[in-house]
């Protein structure tokens, strides 16, 4: 179904990033991702990345390893090199626990967050310790103190990322850090794209995605709740393909030969050449999605 005309788009007035008018209310949203939002997780139709998790053994797998080898290698990394040393991770939005997998593997001990009981069962059939609450429920139930808390495609889903991002704080030690991905939109490759093709805002999917961010307004954010940001990083930045005449937008089938071919391109590179190159996108504000990593001045 059509949301797109039941909303308008717009922009936060203290921190930049735009979002849905009206923003569906909690009711609305407890629904719709206890129901809806599985099933369309399921047959492809939102969440191509994590979908592919959910396929056939074979491309399950494929997903799995590139995830490893490229974005959660670069993610520990990040940790590594922004805070002092860690142990104890929460991963918020912890869907089927692959990051959570990856970093149990990695000698931490981890938790996990995914209000989705049927996404989470995916992650607790793993012997993950992971809990069918929101940020906001974790905290209000006393939730523990940790050294890392990761918000991977979290905020552009939630009514109140601020709030989010504060939560987040709150469960941090003294000097923790924070992670935090979210798709980078409204960018000038995507809006080149868009007018190339003559296509519409393919990256506004309400009620799925209720926030749009790019760089600052995310480091907007992130700064208020009491962070300081020490490190950006993009990724692919994967409109190329379409400026390329590679039309992923109208057809599922080219999508996934387009990631295919992304996911090859990063494997192939050294790692340490691939973050540097991601490091200087997102120094031009570009990359199919932003991460930033912030430091918490005082924390729980």
């Amino acid at each position: 179904m059509d949301e797109k005309g039941k909303y308008e788009i717009v922009e936060s007035g203290r921190f930049g990033y735009k979002h849905i008018s009206p923003i569906p209310d909690a009711s609305e949203l407890s629904e719709f991702y206890q129901s809806d939002y599985p099933e369309m997780l399921q047959e492809g139709e939102v969440a191509e990345d994590v979908a592919r998790l959910l396929e056939g053994e074979e491309e399950a797998d494929r997903e799995r390893e590139w995830r490893r080898a490229t974005w959660y290698t670069d993610i520990q990394v990040l940790i590594e090199t922004t805070g002092p040393s860690a142990s104890r991770v929460l991963d918020v939005g912890a869907g089927t626990g692959e990051f959570l997998s990856y970093m149990q593997d990695e000698g931490y001990e981890v938790v996990g967050l995914e209000p989705s009981s049927k996404i989470g069962e995916k992650a607790k059939s793993k012997g993950l310790e992971v809990y069918n609450k929101t940020i906001e429920e974790f905290v209000e139930s006393g939730g523990d103190s940790f050294d890392v808390v990761t918000l991977f495609h979290v905020l552009e889903h939630v009514p109140n990322p601020v709030e989010v991002v504060e939560s987040a704080y709150s469960l941090l030690s003294p000097g923790g850090v924070l992670v935090v991905k979210v798709p980078n939109e409204f960018n000038s490759l995507q809006v080149s794209a868009r007018e190339s093709l003559s296509l519409d805002d393919w990256w506004i999917v309400p009620p799925v995605h209720i926030n749009y961010f790019d760089y600052d307004s995310l480091e907007a954010i992130i700064q208020s709740a009491g962070f300081t940001v020490e490190e950006k990083i993009g990724d692919f930045p994967m409109e190329t393909f379409l400026l390329m005449g590679e039309n992923y937008v109208d057809d599922q089938d080219v999508g996934s030969k387009c990631h295919e071919k992304r996911m090859q391109f990063e494997k192939s590179l050294p790692g340490e050449v691939r973050r540097m190159l991601y490091k200087k996108l997102a120094d031009a504000g570009l990359g199919r999605s932003a991460t930033l990593a912030g430091v918490a001045k005082d924390g729980k």
